[in-house]
C-alpha cells in the first residue's frame, strides 16, 4: 500500500475510515475530524465515536440514541424538531447533523431520526465545525455514517427485537463481492411502536444501497442511496397547568416559580388529535470519486441530490385554560379547567444537489513534513413551505384527565394554506493544513471563505407576494481554526485550538422574515486538552477544557418566527475514559459539566433573559458503563449502564426548572452459536419519572421522558 510524506497509510476511502471489528483507539481516523485523516491522538478537538459493536451491544434502536452517550449531549425527542441535540450549550440548527459527510439544512427542520441498524458509527465532533463544513455549528457536529461493502467476502446481518410497548425492529442486510473490483451492500430496517404515549406510534422504513467500485490500488468510485419513510411520534408533552387547579401535582419532575405543576393525570398521555400526522419521505443519491495521482496527491470529490417531502398536521400547542373568556374556532365559550389546543400543519418540499472537491497534497515545507488539503464545495438548495392555522387562539379545548382525541380539522383561517418557497445558494473555498514542526510537534490549521445567497419568499393566504416580510440577502462568513498538538510521549498527547464561527446564527434561517435578520453571527472558541493511552491500549482517556463566546444569536420565538436576540457563552470540561481490565470486564464512562449563559439576551419582547441560564442545558452529564464478559467462563455477557442529567431551566425566563434524574439500563448476551446472540436488557428499571426536554417553541408543555421498558432481541452476523 502507497505510503505517504508523512508515513501514514493511504486508503481509497482515507477520507473516511472508520474502524471495523475492535476499536483501534486514538489511532482511528474518523471522518468527521477534517479530510487531512488525522488520527484522534493528533486532532486538535473534542471527537467522540460510537462505533457498531457498541450500538448493538447497547441496544440503540436509532442514531440519535447513540449520540445522546457522548460527553454532554442530550437529545429532545421533540416531534417539531426531530433531530434536535444539545452539547456545549446549544441545540437545534447550532449543531450540525451529517449523513455520510453530506450537509442537507436546516438541520432540525430536515433531519429525522435515522435507524442505527443500517449505520457503521455514529461520530460527534465537539464545538465550532464552520471551517470544516460551513454551516451553522457552533455547538457541535455529528455524522451518521452508513455501512460499506466488503470486497473480500460474502458478509450478512440480520437483527429482530420486540419489547415493550408494543415496539419492534427487524433488519437484514449484507455485502456481496460481484467481482475482484467491484462489490455491492445494501441493508433495510423497519421499527415500530404504539408509543410509551397512546397513540403516538412512531414507525420508519429505512433502506441504504452501496454500489463499489476499485478497479485499481489508485481509484475508488462509491455510489449510494438511502430511501427513508417514517412517522414520527405524535407525543408533543404535557400541559403545564397552576397547581392549585388539580390535586394531583407530579413530585420530581420540575419546580415553577409561577406555581406550575404536571398533573399525574395527565402524564404519558396524547393530548394531539385523533389523526395527527408527522410523516415524510427522503431519498438521497451520493457519489464518492477518489483518485491517488501518486505518493503525493490524493483528489477527492463528492456529489449528491436529495429529495425530500414532510407532512407535519397536528395539535401541537396545549394551554391550560383557567380563566372566563376564551373561545374556540367556532365561537364556543371554554370552560376553565379545559386545555386549549391549536391546530398547525406543515408541507415540506425539498430539492437538493450540491458537490465537493479538494486535493490532498503531501510535501515538505522548509524540511517540514506538510499535509495541504484545498478544495470547494457548492450547493443549491430550494425549500418550499406550506402552512396553515385557524385564526383563532384557540381550534378547541380537551379535558384535562381525558383528552379526547377531535379531527385534525380544517377549521376557519387555515385554509388556503401560506406558500413560503426559500432559494439558498452556498459556494465555498477551504483550506487545511498540518505542519510537522518537529518530532513530537505539529501545528493545524484551517480556513473558509463562503459566498451565500438567500431569497425568503412569503405569499398571503389569497396568493399575493408579501413584500413586507420577504427578503433577500448575501452574506460572506470567513472562518479559522489553528491550533498545536504535542507529543509528551508516545501515548499521550496535549493540544490546543482557536477556532471561529461566522455562519446562519441560532434558530431555523428559514423561518426568518424581512427585519429579523440582517447579518450572521459571530462565534469563537479555545479549548484545550489531552489525550492519553496507556497498557497496550487497554486505558485510553480523555479530558478538555473549553470556551465558547456567540453574538448576534437568532432565537425562534414560536412555532412561525424568531428574531435576534443577543449574546451566548458556554464553558466546561469533558472527559472520557475506556478501559478494557481483562478478558472479562471492561468499564467506559464519560462525564461534562457545562456553564451556559446568555450575555445580553432578549428572546421577545416582554423577555429580558440576559445572564440567565440557557434552557434545557444540564450543569452535569454523565454516562457509565460496565461489561462483564464470558461469565463464568460461559457464552454470557452481563452488563449495566447510568446516564445521569442534572436539573436544567426550562424557559428563558428560568422560572422553571426541570429536576435531574438518573437512569439505570441493564441487560444480557447470551452468544448462541458463532455470530448469533441472544440479547434482554431493561431500560429505566427503577421506573423514574422525568422531564427530558422543555422545547421553548412549546412554553406550555414539557415532554415526559420514557417508563421502563423491557425488550429482547436476536442479533445474527456472519
Amino acid at each position: 500500500m502507497p505510503k505517504t510524506a508523512l508515513g501514514q497509510d493511504r486508503t481509497e476511502t482515507d477520507e473516511y475510515i472508520t474502524t471495523k471489528g475492535e476499536s483501534t483507539g486514538l489511532k482511528a481516523r474518523p471522518a468527521i475530524g477534517g479530510r487531512l485523516g488525522l488520527t484522534l491522538q493528533h486532532n486538535p478537538a473534542s471527537i467522540a465515536v460510537v462505533d457498531r459493536r457498541t450500538i448493538l451491544q447497547r441496544g440503540y434502536v436509532h442514531a440519535e440514541e447513540a449520540a445522546d452517550s457522548a460527553p454532554g449531549v442530550t437529545s429532545g425527542g421533540s416531534p417539531g424538531n426531530p433531530a434536535q441535540l444539545l452539547m456545549r450549550g446549544f441545540s437545534g440548527n447550532q449543531i450540525l447533523i451529517l449523513r455520510d459527510g453530506f450537509y442537507f439544512g436546516p438541520t432540525t427542520m430536515v433531519n429525522r431520526p435515522l435507524n442505527a441498524f443500517n449505520l457503521e458509527a455514529v461520530e460527534v465532533l465537539k464545538g465550532p465545525s464552520s471551517v470544516l463544513y460551513g454551516q451553522g455549528a457552533v455547538g457541535g457536529t455529528v455524522d451518521m455514517r452508513s455501512r460499506t461493502p466488503d470486497l473480500e467476502r460474502v458478509r450478512a446481518d440480520a437483527l429482530v427485537s420486540y419489547g415493550s410497548f408494543n415496539s419492534w425492529s427487524a433488519g437484514f442486510g449484507g455485502s456481496v463481492p460481484l467481482s475482484r473490483t467491484v462489490a455491492i451492500r445494501s441493508d433495510f430496517s423497519r421499527t415500530s411502536s404504539d408509543g410509551y404515549v397512546r397513540n403516538a406510534n412512531p414507525h420508519s422504513n429505512d433502506w441504504t444501497t452501496t454500489l463499489l467500485w476499485h478497479p485499481s490500488r489508485s481509484f475508488t468510485a462509491r455510489l449510494g442511496v438511502d430511501y427513508l419513510t417514517d412517522e414520527l411520534s405524535t407525543y408533543y408533552g404535557a400541559p403545564l397547568v397552576p397547581g392549585s387547579a388539580v390535586g394531583d401535582a407530579a413530585t420530581g419532575l420540575l419546580h415553577s416559580t409561577r406555581g406550575l405543576v404536571i398533573s399525574k393525570a395527565s402524564l404519558w398521555r396524547n393530548y394531539n388529535v385523533a389523526n395527527p400526522q408527522a410523516s415524510s419521505v427522503n431519498a438521497t443519491p451520493t457519489l464518492h470519486l477518489d483518485w491517488v495521482v501518486n505518493s503525493h496527491v490524493t483528489l477527492h470529490d463528492k456529489a449528491y441530490f436529495m429529495y425530500a417531502k414532510r407532512r407535519w398536521n397536528n395539535a401541537e400547542t396545549y394551554s391550560f385554560i383557567g380563566t372566563t373568556g376564551s373561545l374556540d374556532s367556532n365561537g364556543v365559550a371554554i370552560p376553565p379547567g379545559r386545555i386549549g389546543r391549536d391546530r398547525f400543519y406543515v408541507y415540506q418540499n425539498q430539492h437538493q444537489v450540491g458537490d465537493s472537491i479538494d486535493a490532498r497534497i503531501d510535501h515538505t515545507l522548509f524540511g517540514l513534513h506538510n499535509r495541504l488539503v484545498m478544495g470547494g464545495d457548492a450547493y443549491y438548495l430550494r425549500f418550499i413551505r406550506n402552512r396553515g392555522f385557524p385564526d383563532a387562539d384557540y381550534a378547541d379545548s380537551v379535558s384535562l384527565v381525558s383528552p379526547e382525541g377531535g379531527a385534525v380539522g380544517p377549521f376557519a383561517g387555515e385554509l388556503p394554506f401560506r406558500k413560503s418557497p426559500t432559494t439558498m445558494i452556498d459556494a465555498g473555498l477551504f483550506l487545511e493544513d498540518t505542519l510537522s514542526v518537529t518530532a513530537k510537534l505539529r501545528l493545524v490549521g484551517g480556513f473558509r471563505y463562503d459566498w451565500l445567497s438567500l431569497d425568503r419568499q412569503n405569499y398571503n393566504q389569497n396568493g399575493q407576494f408579501n413584500t413586507a416580510t420577504s427578503f433577500k440577502g448575501h452574506y460572506n462568513p470567513a472562518n479559522f481554526r489553528i491550533g498545536p498538538v504535542y507529543d509528551l510521549m508516545p501515548g499521550l498527547s496535549l493540544y490546543g485550538v482557536y477556532t471561529t464561527a461566522e455562519d446562519p446564527p441560532g434558530s431555523n434561517l428559514f423561518l426568518a422574515n424581512r427585519g429579523q435578520f440582517s447579518r450572521l453571527s459571530h462565534s469563537r472558541q479555545g479549548e484545550i486538552g489531552i489525550k492519553a493511552t496507556a497498557l497496550s491500549g487497554k486505558l485510553i482517556t480523555t479530558l478538555s477544557l473549553y470556551d465558547i463566546k456567540r453574538t448576534k444569536v437568532l432565537v425562534q420565538t414560536g412555532q412561525d418566527s424568531v428574531s435576534t436576540a443577543g449574546s451566548q457563552k458556554s464553558r466546561g470540561v469533558e472527559s472520557q475514559i475506556d478501559w478494557r481490565i481483562n478478558w472479562h470486564w471492561s468499564v467506559s464512562g464519560n462525564v461534562a459539566y457545562t456553564d451556559s449563559h446568555y450575555g445580553t439576551f432578549f428572546p421577545d419582547a416582554s423577555t429580558n433573559a440576559s445572564g440567565h441560564l440557557v434552557p434545557n442545558v444540564p450543569k452535569v452529564t454523565a454516562n457509565l458503563w460496565g461489561i462483564w464478559s464470558a461469565v463464568l467462563d460461559l457464552p454470557l455477557d452481563l452488563g449495566a449502564g447510568m446516564r445521569y442529567v442534572s436539573a436544567r431551566k426550562g424557559d428563558y425566563a428560568n422560572t422553571l426548572s426541570l429536576k435531574d434524574y438518573a437512569l439505570v439500563s441493564v441487560f444480557a448476551g447470551w452468544h448462541i452459536y458463532k455470530g448469533f446472540t441472544l440479547y434482554g436488557r431493561i431500560d429505566n428499571i427503577g421506573n423514574k419519572h422525568y422531564v427530558q426536554w422543555a422545547d421553548t417553541s412549546y412554553p406550555s408543555e414539557v415532554l415526559i421522558g420514557a417508563p421502563r421498558a423491557f425488550s429482547a432481541s436476536m442479533q445474527a452476523s456472519f
